[in-house]
């Protein structure tokens, strides 16, 4: 596929904690076929498409993929009222802690696991003239900006509508998460649809690195480590992408409370902190600098604290 090289497939291994685990931490990466029942697939992606015709995001055509009908992209405030109902919705739900992820999960930690409450829609609008995808690009759910105080858990992404090379789909970097953690470029992640579409610089350069993905069907998953590098390829159908990433680490490991918060709620709590950021009364009261706001955003989402005082307290004692 023009750049990529296809995925290692595993799904004859399926069953097979023991070689599951050393393909997963050889590669990064786990490609599964069929790993769910694609009729499970198909409810969850109705579901969602009576919520986006619900809010006009799109048309009420009759049409079996969310078709896009062209002019602007969701605003934030259109944005977070489907989020909010999607998050919440039973199937949704159901599909992340569906018996075969959750199965597959307890082989590959060989071990009871939790599944986390952050479930993640993934709603990409088609953008064909861009130069790169909208919203993160290459980069590691476990880098410490995201504020999970977590690396130990693995990620299930899954297609929920087929995916051919023009809709784009997701791409894994083959081994790199061999290295740890590293450096992303930016300070902080956007918490906005304003904030993703200025494309703010956070992550990982992708041009250096080698990339592995395939044409996806529904019941299709990649499972992959909190340090393995991947991206979302760029959109340039006629159609909206849907997909979705669940996250699961052993029960006796902890993450922080953004683990076991819905991604609304989440997103509203970001919000707010990059409000207070932003605002006159924080430049004025501590002159901070954007490497200081940076490290000052990520203690006060961990705290989950949304107050100015707060925010001058850390900025105080990083300035000391």
């Amino acid at each position: 596929m023009s750049s990529f090289q296809p995925f290692r497939d595993s799904t004859k291994h399926l069953g097979d904690g023991a070689r599951l685990r050393d393909t997963l931490h050889e590669e990064g990466y786990l490609f599964l076929r069929r790993l769910v029942d694609p009729q499970q697939i198909a409810t969850v992606k109705q579901d969602i498409m009576r919520i986006l015709r619900e809010h006009h995001i799109i048309e009420d055509d009759g049409a079996d993929d969310p078709m896009w009908s062209g002019g602007p992209h969701p605003t934030e405030g259109e944005y977070m009222a489907f989020y909010d109902k999607i998050a919440r919705m039973d199937s949704f739900v159901q599909l992340a802690e569906s018996p075969e992820i959750v199965e597959l999960m307890e082989g590959i930690f060989d071990g009871p696991v939790q599944v986390w409450t952050q479930r993640l829609i993934r709603v990409m609008y088609p953008d064909p003239d861009a130069p790169a995808p909208i919203g993160l690009g290459a980069h590691q759910d476990g880098n410490f900006r995201f504020g999970y105080q977590s690396q130990s858990f693995n990620a299930c992404w899954m297609p929920l509508m087929e995916i051919n090379q023009e809709l784009g789909g997701l791409a894994v970097s083959p081994g790199s998460h061999i290295r740890g953690e590293l450096d992303h470029g930016g300070g902080s992640v956007a918490s906005s649809a304003k904030g993703v579409k200025e494309k703010k610089v956070f992550g990982l350069d992708a041009e250096s690195r080698s990339w592995v993905t395939s044409d996806f069907e529904p019941g299709d998953a990649v499972i992959f480590t909190s340090l393995t590098v991947h991206r979302g390829i760029l959109n340039r159908s006629d159609r909206i992408r849907l997909s979705c990433d669940f996250r699961y680490q052993r029960v006796d490991d902890s993450a922080s409370w953004l683990a076991h918060t819905l991604g609304p709620d989440i997103r509203r709590v970001a919000q707010q902190i990059d409000e207070l950021l932003s605002s006159r009364a924080f430049f004025v009261t501590t002159r901070a600098s954007e490497e200081t706001i940076a490290d000052v955003r990520l203690q006060m989402l961990e705290e989950k604290s949304t107050s100015l005082k707060r925010a001058q307290e850390i900025a105080k004692e990083l300035a000391g």
